[in-house]
């Protein structure tokens, strides 16, 4: 759960112990990404995770025609409708950086 600390992000330790091992394995996966942006990008991007069955999931799932998840924005772009590897996000966080400057946020939806 230290994990999710480091990057701002609060975990609820005690309800992912009762997830099925597929959705920890992801929520470690996301954790780890989360720390390598923080570290390589400070300030430049904002992870915001997002749960799809939140009401903010909702609405980007339906704003954003997210069929599967997890599902990537960045400027509020679609951009991987799937988890990618932190080289895949790194690549399309720096050529967004290069073309507009600053990110914004960057959205994941599980």
């Amino acid at each position: 759960m230290e994990v999710m600390h480091a990057t701002g992000m609060s975990p609820y330790s005690e309800q992912l112990e009762d997830y099925p091992e597929d959705v920890k394995k992801q929520y470690f996966q996301l954790s780890e990404v989360a720390q390598k942006l923080k570290a390589e990008f400070g300030g430049l991007v904002l992870l915001d995770p997002v749960d799809s069955a939140s009401p903010q999931g909702v609405w980007l799932s339906i704003r954003h025609r997210i069929l599967r998840t997890p599902c990537v924005l960045i400027h509020g772009s679609k951009v991987f409708s799937r988890f990618p590897s932190y080289e895949e996000l790194r690549a399309k966080i720096l050529e967004t950086l290069e073309r507009s400057g600053p990110l914004a946020s960057t959205r994941v939806s599980r």
